[in-house]
């Protein structure tokens, strides 16, 4: 699931997770996990806190087994600070205008509900510019096999993600959506 959440505070948190397995039950694991998360977002608390309480509680409904890769975003809303953490959900992609650099971030910590509580000490924050890009995709999208069994991958991601800068948010998606289903036929 994505989702976004305004603060009181005026931030915007977006998430986006992705539970082990398909059908009902994992479907239902997405719901709980997207209640968690609304739930747990706060103006005051640090979102590595929020993560730790939403780990805590999910892992709590979980069967062995089971788990949720996770990332929040929160763009703040006193200043140009982007805040990523990511448990066990990357790569995590930063296209910075000024430099032209598109960077891969990987997973900051371990998944959702696999320990009783995360390591991460901390958040990484990026500094955003005007006509920067934070892109989050869910785990399988590079992976994306073509007839030969060559997948989708970060070079053609890159290359998709370059091409549509000119483009809005919406025709990015669009045009990765396109890129690889085209790819893969």
């Amino acid at each position: 699931y994505f989702d976004w959440k305004e603060l009181e505070n005026g931030s915007l948190v977006v998430t986006l997770a992705d539970v082990t397995g398909h059908g009902i039950g994992p479907a239902l694991l997405a719901s709980v996990c997207r209640a968690y998360s609304r739930a747990s977002f706060s103006n005051s608390d640090s979102l590595v806190g929020i993560l730790q309480r939403i780990n805590q509680s999910f892992g709590e409904d979980l069967a062995p087994g089971r788990f949720a890769t996770f990332v929040a975003a929160i763009c703040h809303a006193e200043d140009d600070k982007l805040e990523l953490l990511s448990a066990g959900h990357g790569p995590l992609f930063w296209y910075s205008s000024a430099t032209g650099e598109l960077r891969t971030f990987p997973a900051h910590d371990v998944p959702l509900g696999l320990f009783p509580r995360l390591t991460s000490a901390s958040s990484q924050i990026v500094t955003m510019e005007t006509g920067d890009l934070i892109v989050l995709i869910t785990d399988g999208f590079l992976e994306w096999e073509n007839a030969a069994g060559d997948q989708f991958g970060t070079e053609r991601f890159e290359k998709t993600v370059r091409s549509g800068l000119h483009l809005t948010p919406e025709e990015i998606i669009e045009e990765l959506y396109r890129a690889v289903l085209a790819f893969a036929d």
